[in-house]
């Protein structure tokens, strides 16, 4: 497909896109973001709602949704942003029981409090585990996917642009740090709607409205796929919501970071409710986009469906926008998995073997770490290329499948007092080996996998990746409880600030203020539009 943007389209690319890093960078330089771990790791634990809100956002929102989302809406209609609107409950449950005991421990991140709860020996497994998933999934993925766009527009190699985009998110994070993350994400949440928004009010125009919409692709519009769907099984995503969305809100490093850098336990809820109201949006700013590409332009291959809508729906100016929306995207999503990197491995690993490490030397190190992390997820991006699925979908899929092993442990580690050690040593084990049966058999493909692990390709609800999860957590976390039923309780005393006290007093309700209420509205909304989308 050949293109070639415009002069204008590339001044306002470039103003719109240098203009938010600088101004990010210039805000984290005037705080002094990297004077020292604090600073530099948690912006010295000093932000507002609107900054934990947006970084949350944008942490989330990578490449892969505005290419990968709307390709598989293009090939499977709105379905496959089924998963964007349960946001809701995930980060309800995350804000009401996850949050206020990381935020009340202090700890840097989420496997350091692991340490507290079980085995200095669980932090370090769980560490290398998100090491590992933010690199080869959450890098790799959001570096792919800009420059497959980037390729498609301008012919540019894309592992050429992958090498471009790694540095500079390198050098932001390098010379700003969290600071300089947080306000870039917040600043990028902006351009990222206000772009996507655009192109959706601009294709639904070109198509004649959302009722032509409907008659050019009726089967496209609905949200709500039987149980044996093989791509996106609307009660399978949300089955997904709830056991993996969960973690992946109020236990993934990357995500939660944003919430540790916040001023105290009430900026942080609202900015997850923040967070819920702006992720109201995806299915309509970047699965709706995939669904006009259909109906405008059938018959075209779905990965490039992000690329056809720039060349051939978007005028002059319009574009740059656009593009400065992708490249905002990736930039704010990779600048965020860059910053929790560098935060895990500095106190998971250097402090966990040198405690007296001091502040610059830690400093010193996370900037390395981001370095060494830039490698490893160019790396990891070059094996995206032969991805048999699509973008969106098979992040989604891996994704899960590596976080299985460890949720159980964390979440009901947190809400029960009867979780021991042994019993959560013992359901990642069991958690592990479902992963890796799961990860392998996506990775081969279906045909040498039906050869392999024919169980697994015996019925709908075996062989999609949101049912395979389910049972997986499901056996991961049977085995949870069965083996602290049996092995020796911790000390309730050493667990009174590591687990919810069931019997405690509620918390006093403050009106329109309160995050409770304002989650309740989000949660009626959200109900509403899967109802009109249905």
């Amino acid at each position: 497909m050949s293109f070639s943007l415009g002069l204008v389209d590339w001044a306002i690319c470039l103003i719109v896109l240098s203009s938010s890093i600088l101004l990010g960078l210039y805000l984290a330089v005037r705080k002094k973001s990297s004077a020292d771990s604090s600073r530099f790791f948690l912006a010295d634990r000093s932000l507002t709602w609107p900054l934990v809100g947006a970084s949350l956002f944008a942490t989330n929102i990578g490449a892969e949704h505005l290419v990968g989302l709307s390709g598989d809406a293009y090939r499977y209609g709105l379905s496959a942003g089924t998963v964007e609107l349960t946001t809701c409950w995930c980060l309800g449950f995350a804000a009401m029981f996850l949050f206020p005991f990381f935020i009340r421990n202090r700890v840097f991140t989420t496997p350091e409090f692991l340490e507290t709860r079980y085995h200095p020996a669980a932090r370090v497994l769980f560490s290398g585990l998100m090491l590992a998933l933010s690199i080869t999934t959450k890098m790799a993925f959001h570096l792919y996917a800009g420059a497959l766009v980037l390729h498609g527009l301008i012919g540019w190699d894309v592992m050429n642009v992958v090498w471009i985009m790694g540095i500079v998110a390198a050098c932001v994070t390098i010379v700003g740090g969290f600071t300089a993350v947080a306000y870039t994400d917040s600043i990028q949440t902006g351009i990222i709607i206000l772009g996507c928004a655009v192109m959706v009010l601009t294709g639904l125009h070109r198509v004649g409205g959302w009722h032509e919409l409907a008659l050019k692709v009726p089967h496209a519009i609905h949200i709500a796929k039987p149980y044996d769907d093989p791509n996106y099984p609307f009660w399978g995503v949300i089955l997904t919501a709830i056991y993996a969305g969960t973690f992946y809100w109020g236990v993934d490093q990357v995500n939660v970071q944003r919430v540790l850098g916040a001023r105290n336990i009430e900026q942080a809820r609202w900015g997850a409710m923040f967070t819920v109201l702006l992720k109201l949006t995806p299915v309509f700013i970047f699965a709706l986009p995939g669904v006009i590409a259909l109906a405008l332009f059938p018959g075209r291959d779905s990965k490039t469906t992000f690329v056809t809508l720039l060349n051939e729906l978007l005028p002059t100016g319009l574009r740059g926008l656009l593009l400065a929306a992708l490249l905002a995207s990736l930039i704010g999503s990779t600048l965020s998995v860059m910053n929790s990197v560098s935060t895990l491995a500095v106190r998971d690993f250097v402090l966990h073997f040198r405690p007296r490490t001091s502040e610059r030397s830690q400093v010193l190190l996370g900037r390395f770490a981001i370095v060494a992390a830039t490698l490893l997820g160019v790396m990891a991006a070059y094996a995206v290329y032969k991805t048999p699925d699509g973008l969106y979908k098979y992040l989604q899929a891996v994704t899960l499948y590596l976080e299985l092993p460890v949720a159980p442990a964390i979440v009901f580690g947190i809400l029960s007092k009867r979780v021991t050690a042994a019993g959560a040593l013992a359901s990642v084990f069991v958690g592990s080996v479902f992963g890796i049966v799961f990860v392998t058999d996506q990775l081969i493909g279906p045909q040498t996998g039906s050869r392999l692990f024919p169980l697994l390709h015996a019925s709908p609800l075996t062989l999609n990746y949101t049912y395979r999860g389910l049972w997986g957590t499901l056996a991961a976390t049977i085995t949870l409880f069965a083996v602290s039923s049996f092995t020796r309780k911790t000390d309730p005393a050493n667990l009174e600030k590591l687990t919810i006290n069931w019997k405690g007093q509620t918390e006093r309700f403050r009106g329109i203020f309160d995050w409770r209420l304002q989650l309740a509205v989000l949660t009626a909304i959200t109900f509403v539009l899967y109802w009109l989308l249905w």
